[in-house]
């Protein structure tokens, strides 16, 4: 309570000092106590990139103090580099002010401590705006993700091995775009057609291929494309050292995110001389969209980092690579030969009614998954295709990935909402502390007129009132908008207790304007809601009513509450100027808009905090107006289902 009176002492000294609402919030000191305590490092600068305040974690990271800090350009501070290239990046903050607009850092960061030690990094850059929409600053985001991307290196399911793959497999691999240009040629098919794959890339199959060979494989592709299927055929190639081998080939398309066909695989087996496999390789395989295993594909499926495992139309395993292993710490041993039942006792087999689909249709499914497996949850693609016998089902995990994007979305989403509720709190304070503020500078300047006044106890006692009630205000504000806090702190406010206050500070406007107030709060007590919120929208839906009235009618405002469905309403109604709804309907809530003659001062800014507050508490605003003849605003506030509504 001490340190918070001193605050607001502090506050109202400043204020009456002469420095403006906007000086406050760009104060180094007040902004630091409200980023102090933030899990991401922040640091803020001044439009010329000069560092003005940084918190603990940024500290810790940086290895600077605040105190060094100040005043320091920020590319001397915040040193990154781009962890596979090792060269320095520009700094987001300079691209942020410079364009005016969020800027996120690539993945793969660095950044450099002042003791040269490394961290990878995550970290996004947002110009700050003042009450005029011009940019006052920038604020730099970051976060520690060295473990993450530790444990992504060593994860045994990884790239490297996909590539050692490639490299060392004897099936022929290509991928090519739908426009048939290849993509990548692995080693093995390079030796075959005595290519060289780094020329190809880029090249369509003519570049190597006899004319008809080259057509045939695009009629193959676009085969693949239309259908969106599997398509399979024998051919014969012929080895540059040892003559014209059989192959059986199988093409397939390759998703983007599980649905956006992107690119063909082209996958080649040679087989070998065994009675069933020359019978194929005589017959051909006429059925589209199967899968025929072979020795090398089981090779080539037991040592792919993905997992894989094969079902016979019995649902009963009749493969699992070692990657499942791995992932469910079981030996396929223990799984070949058995159902998923048997298998896996505990809980519901994963995908059954999808297996049983592609075994009764013969079309193969694709689709993104999160499930959960000891414990933990995973996001998957999950690819299940018909084989000879059955199905088989490829698996790759996306759960980093997901994870990654889901917190650097969160961390922007949280960026943007501080920023407004920033923004919205310069201009709330500027705007709600006018009325109170002008009353205590109206009792202090009857000591001017009068200097034996101070004296007087009762003018004294009602300065102190003042300034009491101001001292609430500005902490009921700086609480309403705390960034450091993940939900705004709600209370139960009972509605007559806060218009008695307002009434208390809008005193001098009502007496001056000759006004007639009734409030009626019997149908709903008040609301849980924020304070701070719930004070500026009524302050200015009142003080409103009283500014824009008509000379020559007296008037009348009515304050009231209600209950209907899952809302409490609270409204405003007025015999006032009005406001042309027909003109100005889509306006009435804009920035900075005025509806009437400049012989009443007005910002146009109360209504629109009265919308920004209330929309962020889930509820809204509406209003019925006529000219001359007043208006009538409803504020929703949706009712918190775990509390009473009286707020018992």
């Amino acid at each position: 309570m001490k340190n918070d009176a001193k605050q607001s002492s502090n506050q109202t000294k400043s204020l009456n000092g002469g420095t403006t609402p906007k000086d406050l919030l760009l104060n180094t000191e007040w902004l630091s106590n409200i980023l102090l305590s933030m899990g991401e490092g922040i640091i803020a600068t001044d439009t010329e990139g000069r560092v003005t305040m940084m918190n603990h974690v940024a500290e810790e990271l940086t290895g600077w103090t605040n105190k060094e800090s100040q005043g320091k350009p920020i590319d001397s501070i915040f040193d990154a580099i781009n962890e596979e290239t090792m060269s320095p990046i520009e700094n987001p903050i300079r691209v942020a002010l410079k364009e005016n607009k969020i800027v996120l850092l690539a993945n793969h960061t660095i950044l450099i401590k002042k003791d040269k030690t490394q961290r990878v990094i995550v970290d996004s850059a947002v110009p700050i705006h003042g009450d005029d929409a011009s940019i006052v600053g920038g604020a730099l985001v970051f976060r520690d993700v060295t473990e993450m991307s530790r444990a992504k290196k060593t994860s045994p399911i990884k790239e490297d091995l996909a590539h050692d793959f490639l490299d060392n497999t004897s099936l022929l691999i290509s991928i090519k775009d739908l426009s048939g240009r290849y993509l990548l040629i692995n080693k093995q098919k390079e030796k075959v057609f005595n290519i060289n794959a780094e020329s190809l890339i880029g090249k369509s199959s003519i570049a190597h291929m006899t004319k008809a060979r080259a057509n045939f494989s695009r009629k193959m592709d676009q085969r693949v494309i239309e259908s969106g299927r599997q398509v399979e055929y024998n051919e014969s190639i012929e080895h540059p050292d040892s003559g014209v081998h059989l192959y059986h080939t199988a093409k397939f398309p390759l998703y983007e995110n599980g649905v956006h066909p992107f690119a063909i695989c082209t996958v080649s087996v040679e087989l070998v001389d065994s009675s069933l496999e020359y019978e194929s390789a005589l017959t051909g395989n006429k059925r589209t969209g199967q899968l025929t295993t072979v020795p090398a594909f089981e090779e080539f499926a037991k040592n792919m980092p993905n997992l894989f495992f094969s079902l016979d139309r019995d649902l009963v395993h009749t493969s699992f690579n070692v990657a499942c292993e791995t992932f469910t710490g079981i030996s396929a041993d223990k799984v070949i030969g058995h159902t998923m039942e048997e298998a896996f006792p505990s809980g519901d087999p994963l995908f059954l009614a999808e297996y049983k689909d592609v075994l009764e249709s013969g079309i193969a499914k694709n689709f993104i998954t999160t499930f959960s497996f000891n414990d933990r949850s995973f996001t998957y693609i999950v690819n299940i295709f018909p084989t000879e016998k059955g199905v088989s089902v490829l698996m790759t995990d996306l759960t980093i990935q997901n994870q990654t994007n889901e917190k650097a979305n969160t961390l922007i989403n949280r960026l943007q909402q501080k920023n407004k509720d920033l923004r919205q709190f310069a201009y709330a304070f500027s705007h709600d502390l006018r009325a109170p503020i002008a009353r205590v500078l109206g009792l202090v300047s009857l000591s001017e007129l009068d200097p034996d006044i101070i004296n007087d106890k009762s003018i004294m006692e009602n300065v102190a009132s003042e300034v009491k009630s101001l001292d609430e205000v500005v902490k009921d504000i700086s609480l309403g908008i705390d960034v450091d806090q993940t939900e705004q702190v709600k209370e139960f406010i009972n509605f007559n207790d806060l218009f008695l206050m307002i009434k208390t500070v809008l005193e001098k406007e009502i007496i001056e304007s000759g006004a007639e107030l009734k409030s009626n709060f019997i149908l709903q007590e008040g609301v849980f809601s924020v304070k701070s919120y719930l004070y500026s929208i009524m302050l200015n839906l009142l003080s409103n009513a009283i500014k824009f009235r008509q000379s020559a009618v007296p008037l009348k405002i009515e304050i009231a509450s209600s209950l209907e469905g899952s809302m409490i309403i609270l409204s405003v109604k007025d015999n006032g100027r009005g406001i042309d709804l027909v003109k100005y309907k889509d306006l009435v809530f804009g920035l900075r808009n005025r509806f009437h003659s400049k012989d009443v001062k007005g910002t146009g800014i109360g209504l629109h905090l009265v919308k920004s507050q209330i929309e962020s508490l889930g509820g809204k605003v509406s209003v019925q107006s006529e000219v001359n003849k007043g208006s009538m605003f409803k504020v929703f506030f949706p009712i918190n289902k775990k509390l009473n509504v009286s707020g018992e």
